[in-house]
C-alpha cells in the first residue's frame, strides 16, 4: 500500500496494518545489519594487521638476540680452543679432537682436557634468560647515596627535596599566596611585579598582581581563577621545594587531582574573612551540593599519599574586626577536628595566620606594607612564620634502591630527539641510561637529564644546573649533574624514540623484564567512599579512574567486601555501597594501564573514582590481576 494515500480516509485498522509499513523505502533491516557486519570485519581486520605487525617485530628482536647469542657462543668456543692449545704446547686435544671419531665400532678416540667442558646450546641460553630475569636493581654511587643518607649540618649533604601542593577553595588566596612566597625568597623580581601590577591595574584587577607569577595563561588571568597546575621551584633554609599551585574551582578538580598525586605535603589556605570560610567549609546539605572545596581537598590529598598540613588562615586582616585571635582559634578548631578524622596526625599540622596580599607573617625578614597589622597580630600570636613553618616539615622517604619509575606530564619534541617532562617517583636517572616506555614498550636512550632547581635572580620555573654560586653546598650539587633523584622533578631529553608514542600519563623504567611495573586492566582495590553520595554504588558501575596524570573509564564489576567506619565487622559480598563506607572491590580498565600494588609504589597504586563531576571514592590498590 502506497505511504502516500490519503490520510482522512484511513480507518482504525489501518493503523495497525503490517502492509502500510512494508515499504524497503522507509528502512532496510538487511542492508543495516550488513553495514555493521562490514564495520566489525574491517575492525578486525585492523586489529590482525596491528597484531601481525607487532609479531613481525617481536620476531625481528628475537632474531637479533639470537643472533648474538650465536656471535656470543663462538667466540667462547673459539676461546676454548685458544685455551686447550696453547695448554700443551700448541699439540694439546682441541675442541674437534674431543669430538667422537669412528674407528669402526663408533668408539671415541679423544676427551676433552680436564675441567674444559662444552654445554649445550640450549642450556646456555636458559642461563642468559635467567641473568635477564635476575638483573640486580641499578645502585647510585657510593658517594652520592652517602651524602643522601648522611644527617650533617655542616652543608655537606644533599639538600633534601619536597613536593609542596597549594590547596583550599576558590578565591581563598592560594595564587597571591604562593606569588608572595615566591617574592620573600628571591625567586623573582621587584621590577617583574612592578610590570605585573601596571598590567593588572590596566584590567581593573591591580589585586591579582602577585597570583600572576603562577597564574601564567591569559585565561587564567582575565578570569582571575587558577586553571590548570602552576609549577615553581623555590628554596628554604632546609628545603628545596617543587611548588604546585592547584586550582580550587569545582570544575578543575581533574587538574587538582594531578597535582596533589605528586606532592609529599600540603599548604591548605583557608580564607579568614566572613562568610568565606564558611563557604569554603560548608558540608553539603544535599546531592545537588557536595560542599564546599576545602573538605573535598582535604580527603583527596589524604587518598592520595599527603600526611603532612601547614593550615595558613589567609586574609586575616580583612576580618571583622582585623587579626582577631577569636577568628583565628575557631576556624584552627573547626580544621584541626575534620582533618583528625581524615587520618591526619595533629604533630604534623601547623596553623599559621597570614596576609598573602600585604605580606604578614610570611618572612621575618620580610618589609611589609602592613605595619600596623604585624603588630596587631604580634600583640597575640608567638609562633613561627610561614617560611619556618614549612622548613618544619619531616623529609620524605624516598626508594632510591627501588627499580626506577618515572611519570610523564609533559611532552615536546625537538629536532631528532624528544624532551620530556615529569616527576622520578622512586630510584633514579642518569644521562646515557638505557630506558623503556611503558605501556608502549618502546626503547630509548636517555641523552640529557636536567632536575628542576629554584635560582636566586632567575625565574623559578627553571630546569637548569646550579650556579658554582649558588648555595653553600655547591660541592655535593655538582654530583648530580646528569643525575635526578627520587622525589626531582626532571626534565629528560630521549633519543631513538618517536614523540607521537609517547604521551601523558607514560612511565619511564629500566628495560630488564623483572625492573619493570605491570601492564594491565584488572586490579582489586580497598576504596574509602565518600561521606555525601549522591548515588549508591552497586555491581557494574561506571566511574571515571584518576591516577597521578590520567583518567581513565573503569567499572567496578565485583564488590568483594564492605565496612563501615569503626564498626570493624566486614560484610562479604555486599549489594550496595553507600557513603562513609570502607570496601574492597575489583576494578575493570577500559585499556591496559601501569599499574602496581600500593606497598610497591605509591605513586602507580593510589586512585581517585569520580562519576557524573563528583568525588565518590579514593583507593589503595592491594592486587593486580592478569
Amino acid at each position: 500500500m502506497s505511504r502516500h494515500r490519503n490520510i482522512r480516509n484511513l480507518d482504525e485498522d489501518d493503523y495497525y496494518d503490517d502492509d502500510y509499513y512494508d515499504d524497503d523505502e522507509y528502512y532496510d533491516e538487511d542492508e543495516y545489519y550488513l553495514e555493521q557486519q562490514r564495520e566489525q570485519e574491517r575492525k578486525k581486520k585492523e586489529e590482525a594487521e596491528r597484531k601481525a605487525k607487532e609479531n613481525k617485530l617481536k620476531q625481528q628482536k628475537l632474531q637479533q638476540q639470537k643472533l648474538q647469542q650465536q656471535k656470543l657462543k663462538q667466540q667462547q668456543l673459539d676461546d676454548a680452543k685458544k685455551k686447550a692449545a696453547g695448554g700443551k704446547g700448541g699439540g694439546g686435544i682441541s675442541v674437534a679432537s674431543a669430538a667422537p671419531k669412528s674407528g669402526g665400532n663408533g668408539t671415541s678416540l679423544g676427551k676433552p682436557p680436564p675441567g674444559f667442558t662444552v654445554e649445550s646450546k640450549k642450556n646456555d641460553t636458559a642461563t642468559k634468560n635467567n641473568n635477564a630475569q635476575n638483573m640486580p636493581i641499578p645502585q647510585l654511587p657510593p658517594n652520592i647515596l652517602a651524602s643522601l643518607r648522611s644527617n650533617s649540618t655542616t652543608g655537606e649533604v644533599i639538600r633534601s627535596h619536597l613536593s609542596l601542593v597549594i590547596l583550599g577553595h576558590v578565591d581563598a588566596g592560594k595564587s597571591t599566596l604562593t606569588g608572595r612566597l615566591l617574592l620573600s625568597l628571591n625567586h623573582v623580581s621587584q621590577r617583574l611585579l612592578q610590570k605585573y601590577q601596571k598590567a593588572a591595574t590596566s584590567i581593573g584587577k591591580s589585586s591579582f598582581a602577585l597570583a600572576w607569577f603562577t597564574d601564567e595563561d591569559d585565561s587564567e588571568r582575565e578570569r582571575g581563577v587558577t586553571i590548570d597546575i602552576g609549577t615553581k621551584f623555590a628554596k628554604t633554609e632546609k628545603f628545596d621545594f617543587t611548588i604546585l599551585d592547584a586550582p580550587g574551582h569545582k570544575d578543575f578538580i581533574p587538574n587538582m587531582i594531578s597535582g596533589t598525586a605528586s606532592a609529599d605535603c600540603g599548604l591548605l589556605v583557608v580564607a579568614a574573612t566572613t562568610g568565606e570560610f564558611e563557604a569554603g567549609f560548608a558540608r553539603g546539605g544535599d546531592a545537588s551540593y557536595s560542599g564546599g572545596q576545602t573538605r573535598e581537598h582535604i580527603v583527596l590529598s589524604r587518598g592520595l599519599g599527603v600526611t603532612q598540613f601547614v593550615v595558613a588562615v589567609n586574609k586575616l586582616d580583612a576580618a571583622e574586626p582585623a587579626w582577631c585571635q577569636e577568628r583565628f582559634e575557631h576556624i584552627k578548631s573547626m580544621v584541626l577536628d575534620f582533618l583528625k578524622q581524615n587520618g591526619f596526625k595533629e604533630a604534623r599540622i601547623t596553623f599559621i595566620p597570614v596576609s598573602g596580599l600585604t605580606g604578614v607573617n610570611i618572612s621575618n625578614s620580610d618589609k611589609v606594607e602592613d605595619e600596623d597589622g604585624w603588630k596587631a597580630l604580634k600583640k597575640w600570636y608567638k609562633g613561627p612564620t610561614l617560611l619556618e613553618a614549612l622548613d618544619g616539615f619531616s623529609s620524605a622517604k624516598r626508594g632510591y634502591e627501588k627499580p626506577l619509575r618515572a611519570i610523564v606530564t609533559d611532552v615536546s619534541s625537538e629536532g631528532k630527539h624528544v624532551n620530556v617532562r615529569g616527576r622520578v617517583v622512586q630510584g633514579f636517572i642518569q644521562s646515557g641510561d638505557n630506558v623503556v616506555v611503558l605501556p608502549v614498550g618502546d626503547d630509548a636512550n636517555v641523552v640529557r637529564v636536567e632536575r628542576g632547581k629554584a635560582q636566586e635572580g632567575s625565574s623559578p620555573y627553571s630546569f637548569a644546573s646550579p650556579s658554582p654560586t649558588t648555595s653553600s653546598s655547591t660541592s655535593n650539587e655538582t654530583q648530580l649533574d646528569g643525575i635526578a633523584l627520587a622525589g626531582d622533578t626532571v626534565e629528560l631529553t630521549l633519543a631513538n624514540i618517536d614523540s607521537a608514542r609517547l604521551m601523558t600519563g607514560c612511565v619511564i623504567c629500566h628495560p630488564q623484564p623483572s625492573l619493570r611495573p605491570k601492564v594491565e586492566q584488572r586490579f582489586e582495590a580497598r576504596i574509602s567512599i565518600m561521606e555525601r553520595l549522591a548515588v549508591p554504588i552497586i555491581r557494574g558501575s561506571s566511574v571515571l579512574l584518576h591516577m597521578h596524570s590520567i583518567d581513565v573509564p573503569a567499572v567496578l564489576n565485583k564488590l568483594v567486601s564492605s565496612e563501615k567506619r569503626g564498626d570493624g565487622k566486614p560484610r562479604q559480598n555486599p549489594r550496595v555501597l553507600t557513603g562513609g563506607v570502607t570496601a574492597t572491590v575489583e576494578i575493570t580498565l577500559s585499556e591496559r594501564l601501569v599499574i602496581e600494588e600500593s606497598n610497591e609504589c605509591k605513586a602507580l597504586g593510589r586512585f581517585v573514582l569520580r562519576r557524573g563531576g563528583d568525588t565518590i571514592a579514593v583507593g589503595l590498590i592491594d592486587k593486580v590481576l592478569s
